[in-house]
């Protein structure tokens, strides 16, 4: 960080005014990028959540999904049919998801999504995140996803 204020300042010595003008917008842009680099999720990515009713007995799900910005609504999900939403997150790359979902066996709390390299690339199959009811419980359906 030293090294790029001095080389900085260095540079904006050494200028007229109009071109030291053009350099600090140059700079700035190149801050922006750098830093834009580090939350690419929000900008770049789009994610897609699936909630799957694998109920073999023919049971609606139900499922009511929220963030802290964004309220789904209630959702009634017919034996073997799914809901789902694609979304990108929000600038600082803080988006969370959750399902309250419930049938006639129970009911589960479940997070569905968060920002988390591990989780996105290990669970999530990069992309594409997908939890499924089944007779005996709610999982993750776990993906791998490596980006070359």
């Amino acid at each position: 960080m030293n090294i790029l204020l001095t080389v900085k300042q260095k540079i904006l010595t050494n200028m007229n005014p109009a071109q030291n003008v053009v350099t600090k917008k140059m700079i700035l842009v190149m801050a922006l990028c750098l830093t834009q680099s580090l939350i690419t999720h929000s900008i770049l990515n789009k994610f897609h959540i699936h909630v799957i009713n694998g109920f073999s007995h023919g049971e609606i799900l139900e499922a009511h999904s929220r963030s802290k910005d964004d309220d789904l609504g209630v959702r009634h999900i017919p034996a073997y049919g799914e809901f789902n939403w694609t979304f990108r997150t929000d600038f600082f790359s803080r988006t969370k998801f959750s399902c309250h979902v419930w049938w006639t066996g129970g009911e589960k709390y479940l997070d569905v999504f968060w920002v988390d390299n591990k989780f996105l690339s290990s669970e999530c199959g990069g992309n594409n995140c997908r939890r499924r009811s089944q007779d005996d419980g709610v999982y993750l359906l776990l993906f791998s996803y490596h980006h070359n």
